[in-house]
């Protein structure tokens, strides 16, 4: 199978146009003037007035461990590699391994930033849908941090997995499945006629191509192998029968119903080694879930809160 290759979308910019945006094109007025003076006709008596030179600061090198850098921004190669991890971790299909993939993904970082500095030259960064934005995502970061730390240590074990398991070994089962007949009829007094033939030995198959009027008539009322009823009635009646057995008449969403259990599958005992890994990691999870629950309720007690219970119930509510 070839590897799927995803490739970041790169960004150009002319190069007078940056010139023209950062320096508000007054240098490219002055080449322009320049060569305009250059072109004019004139005697050897004329003196030629000196071009300016303008001299580009000088910046220091890069630091051997810094791979790029934008103004006062850095990315060192660490920093990279981290990146390249954390994109591996959400996109594992992405090969970043190839030279291509990263000078593309390192492209796109620098884009970002240059996106970055610019928006911060507007003041993007002080408007308030922004500011709001940040504190959110801060608050995020800072419970996931904390809630991380807090429940790092807290897994179940074997033993306990052990002990759940035989305490409810009835609900650790194989899903039952039943293959299920039906005849639904418009009338109870029909469908007893119906079910007093059946019990007196006609086919419930062939009763269901002759009476029902249920989408299933013209296959003997089967439904086949079924894991979820129709409705609840229906599953009540199901559970109460055996292989062969069929139903008394019962009212459903479309008439009067009558089922048979033509055969049943499922229901074994699933066994603790295979089911023990699930059990440990929800038992893990609920504990983690316990453990910073008790965390916020002891910070409750020691914290003022108030909460202003009469301004809450004057929130407009959906009428249900």
């Amino acid at each position: 199978m070839k590897n799927k290759k995803k490739f970041f979308a790169l960004y150009c910019v002319l190069f007078l146009g940056v010139v023209c945006f950062f320096s508000g094109c007054d240098q490219l007025k002055a080449f322009q003037e320049y060569f305009s003076k250059k072109s004019q006709s004139k005697t050897p008596d004329q003196p030629v007035a000196a071009t300016p030179v303008v001299v580009a600061p000088v910046e220091a090198p890069l630091s051997p461990n810094v791979l790029a850098r934008i103004a006062q921004w850095t990315l060192t190669i660490e920093e990279f590699q981290e990146k390249l991890k954390n994109l591996k971790q959400s996109m594992p299909d992405y090969d970043i391994t190839t030279a291509e993939n990263q000078k593309a993904i390192l492209d796109e970082l620098v884009n970002q930033q240059i996106l970055v500095v610019d928006a911060e030259k507007k003041g993007l960064a002080y408007q308030k849908e922004v500011v709001d934005a940040l504190q959110e995502f801060r608050k995020t970061v800072l419970v996931q941090k904390m809630i991380t730390d807090m429940v790092q240590n807290i897994k179940a074990t074997e033993a306990e997995a052990q002990a759940l398991y035989n305490e409810r070994k009835q609900f650790f089962v194989e899903p039952i499945e039943l293959h299920v007949r039906e005849i639904v009829m418009d009338s109870q007094e029909q469908a007893k006629t119906v079910l007093v033939d059946i019990l007196k030995g006609s086919d419930f198959a062939e009763m269901a191509k002759q009476h029902s009027k249920g989408k299933t008539a013209a296959q003997g009322g089967d439904l086949g192998f079924i894991a979820q009823v129709a409705f609840p009635e229906m599953g009540n009646i199901l559970m109460s029968l055996d292989v062969g057995g069929v139903s008394n008449v019962f009212k459903g969403p479309d008439g009067f119903y009558i089922v048979k259990v033509e055969e049943k599958k499922g229901g074994e005992q699933i066994a603790f080694e295979k089911i023990k890994d699930e059990i440990i990691q929800n038992m893990t999870m609920s504990k983690q879930q316990q453990a910073v629950l008790d965390y916020i309720g002891q910070l409750r007690q020691q914290m003022k809160i108030d909460i202003n219970e009469d301004l809450l119930k004057s929130i407009p509510q959906e009428k249900k």
